[in-house]
């Protein structure tokens, strides 16, 4: 094991293998999955103290859900004084602290060219991984540069079922949700509305505390304020006929529409002001 690996929960190939054949949902979600906590491993020392997870990532691997995902997403929360914090994050040393990620023969990645670079977003949507004994297969790493997280980032340890614990910095439940519901007005994606049921479903959260966060994240938003909720109602409203499907396959654990939309719906119009 180099200097600077995560700790191996596995002695060699074969048997890290068999722990992803292993893993719930298939050998294909253990091999992405096993890849982008292997990434935000390296990210977070490489960027030590400048990125704040979230999404998918932090509800599979910080609270426990089999949520399936192909991305590692983090918010940028800028330069810190942590001694460890030696990178600036620009679209070259992402790239190069994607690719020393690796291990060996164990996995690689080849993050290619970066596909947004601009002053909101830095993204690699399309990272191969590969390795000696792993089926070939591709995720996204997405870096959010145009907001500051508004909430005080929760130090929390992960690595499980791979690798011994590390820490990383993610983003509370209640901005989570706040994230969720712009999100909710902006596009039609089943897994925004099965997140954020899942959140507030299992998580103790006041809806004034996620109102706050709500009312920060639409302050981005070209059309701010006008319509949102009505935005947000007529999307979830169309995800009616794709979102079974949709989040069956992503999200196992998740409720199902009506339960979500159950879950949802009498709280928006608190939320969302």
């Amino acid at each position: 094991m180099r200097l600077g690996e995560p700790g191996r929960r596995w002695r060699g190939l074969v048997e890290l293998r068999e722990m992803l054949e292993a893993v719930p949902g298939g050998l294909d979600f253990a091999v992405r999955d096993f890849a982008l906590i292997t990434i935000a491993h390296n990210l977070s020392n490489t960027f030590a103290g400048q990125l704040v997870f979230k999404g998918g990532f932090v509800l599979r691997h910080v609270h426990g859900h089999v949520r399936f995902s192909k991305d590692v997403d983090a918010t940028r929360v800028g330069d810190t004084s942590d001694a460890r914090a030696a990178s600036v994050l620009d679209a070259d040393t992402l790239a190069s602290a994607i690719r020393k990620a690796g291990i060996r023969n164990v996995v690689q990645f080849s993050p290619g060219s970066a596909t947004s670079h601009s002053l909101q977003s830095l993204d690699f949507a399309h990272v191969r991984v590969t390795g000696e004994l792993l089926p070939p297969c591709a995720v996204q790493v997405e870096i959010s540069l145009r907001e500051a997280v508004v909430g005080v980032p929760e130090r929390t340890n992960i690595g499980a079922p791979y690798y011994e614990p590390f820490e990383i910095l993610a983003m509370q439940p209640a901005e989570m949700c706040a994230e969720k519901i712009r999100a909710l007005a902006q596009r039609l994606r089943a897994t925004d509305l099965a997140d954020l049921a899942v959140m507030l479903r299992d998580h103790r959260l006041e809806d004034e505390t996620i109102a706050y966060f709500t009312e920060a994240k639409f302050r981005l938003v070209r059309r701010g304020r006008s319509n949102r909720i009505d935005r947000i109602e007529r999307n979830i409203l169309e995800l009616a006929d794709s979102y079974d499907d949709v989040v069956r396959q992503l999200f196992p654990n998740a409720p199902s529409y009506l339960e979500a939309t159950n879950i949802v719906w009498p709280r928006l119009r608190t939320i969302v002001a």
